[in-house]
């Protein structure tokens, strides 16, 4: 049996949306899911398998639709923009705090009409959710056919109900936020017989409770590759972006994609990477030892000095191979040259991508070296070329790439 673990974490949730998109996409199904706060909620919605339904609610809902209050003010709170409209915001806070948290009737209202008790009881998928009892001072991690009926909607309002809105009570007792016990219910699917759990992370806040040793192979995590924005970023733009990162995420992991920000099909053999930098002429390796100050150059700094020194800049472990290597500094180079990361491509495609561009730019590049190098030199005195400003060290590997490209091109061999 093959189970789903949503992290909780707020408007990050939409990155759930994208990874079960990719995951039905890939044919690949589960009987049952379980998530904890935002992820309880998704969690619902995909149960009941009306995963369209809760795309356009992520892409049309900003924070008004969710919370009660000023809309404005919401809209500055949640961007935490405090310096404008400070007596309207102060206003808000102390009547917040009077009335026990930020009131979120709007989001209760929006659940109960989408999420069918019925329906969800008798759906295919199984569904869980955790919460925490701080009547009881104890977690609740629960399936849907041990909630009681007609309180299924208290219990997911409970497993979400962060610190800053107001108190969740069900028959009397107090809930809170399911991520002060576990955010991530992996445990409660292995528990359940799960043989397999994919586990979709957002990056939120909370206790991610420690896997058995034994369990951990039957587990598959899948991670946002960068942050996903703020807890209560209820934003139609900012969904749509982590929609897509979720499903393009979720094909790296289930189709073991390559890169670390883009999506790669396949690696470049080994030797033909050693060739490439074999081929490099030296007249290339003396104008690339001079931009970084290493005085003379041949083969032998080219591997031991200028590869591992573009490691650590491109922040690579030091045993990745140099195709590895190699693709992440493409990755850097097309991240700098603004192309669009939203694609499955081959390691050939991107290449070719990356050199089109940075030829096509070469005499802008080599009207900035002189300048560059002014600066690495300015900065070099007492301090190690890992020190320098983000900056500098991203110009550093733009203009090292154009001088070894310019070199393949006068030897008839780049890409």
């Amino acid at each position: 049996m093959r189970g789903i673990a949503l992290e909780g974490g707020g408007a990050k949730g939409s990155f759930h949306v994208g990874a079960i998109n990719a995951l039905k996409e890939l044919g690949i199904t589960y009987e049952v899911v379980a998530g904890t706060s935002i992820g309880a909620v998704n969690g619902a919605f995909i149960a009941l398998d009306q995963i369209d339904q809760l795309e356009q609610i992520w892409l049309s809902s900003e924070a008004k639709d969710m919370m009660a209050g000023d809309p404005d003010v919401l809209r500055k709170i949640v961007n935490l923009d405090f310096r404008s409209d400070q007596s309207r915001i102060k206003q808000f806070i102390s009547d917040t705090l009077k009335q026990g948290g930020i009131d979120i009737t709007p989001f209760k209202a929006k659940l109960r009409i989408y999420i069918d008790e019925e329906r969800l009881r008798n759906a295919p998928i199984g569904y869980g959710l955790v919460t925490v009892s701080i009547t009881d001072l104890k977690p609740v991690e629960v399936f849907i056919e041990n909630i009681p009926q007609g309180e299924l909607h208290d219990y997911i309002i409970a497993s979400a109900n962060v610190p800053v809105f107001k108190d969740e009570r069900i028959d009397h007792k107090r809930f809170i936020d399911g991520a002060f016990f576990d955010n991530l219910p992996i445990n409660m699917l292995l528990a359940k017989g799960c043989d397999e759990v994919i586990a979709i992370r957002i990056g939120g806040f909370g206790i991610t409770r420690r896997i058995k040793k034994a369990d951990q192979s039957k587990v598959i995590t899948i991670m946002p590759s960068e942050d996903l924005g703020k807890l209560l970023e209820i934003d139609p733009v900012r969904a749509a972006h982590n929609i897509k990162l979720g499903y393009y995420d979720t094909m790296r992991v289930m189709k073991k994609l390559h890169g670390t920000r883009y999506y790669i099909k396949n690696l470049i053999d080994e030797k033909r990477i050693l060739q490439t930098f074999l081929d490099l002429n030296p007249e290339t390796l003396e104008e690339a030892a001079k931009f970084l100050g290493l005085g003379r150059m041949n083969q032998r700094v080219l591997f031991e000095t200028i590869i591992p020194l573009m490691a650590d800049l491109l922040k690579v472990d030091k045993d990745r191979s140099y195709s590895e290597l190699l693709l992440r500094y493409y990755e850097f180079l097309a991240e700098e040259a603004g192309i669009d990361r939203f694609e499955i491509m081959t390691y050939e495609s991107l290449i070719k991508r990356v050199n089109t561009h940075y030829l096509s730019q070469m005499p802008v590049y080599i009207s900035k070296q002189d300048e560059i190098v002014k600066r690495i030199i300015a900065a070099l005195p007492g301090k190690s070329v890992l020190l320098f400003p983000q900056k500098l060290k991203n110009d550093l590997l733009i203009h090292v790439a154009t001088i070894l490209m310019r070199g393949l091109m006068d030897g008839g061999k780049a890409n």
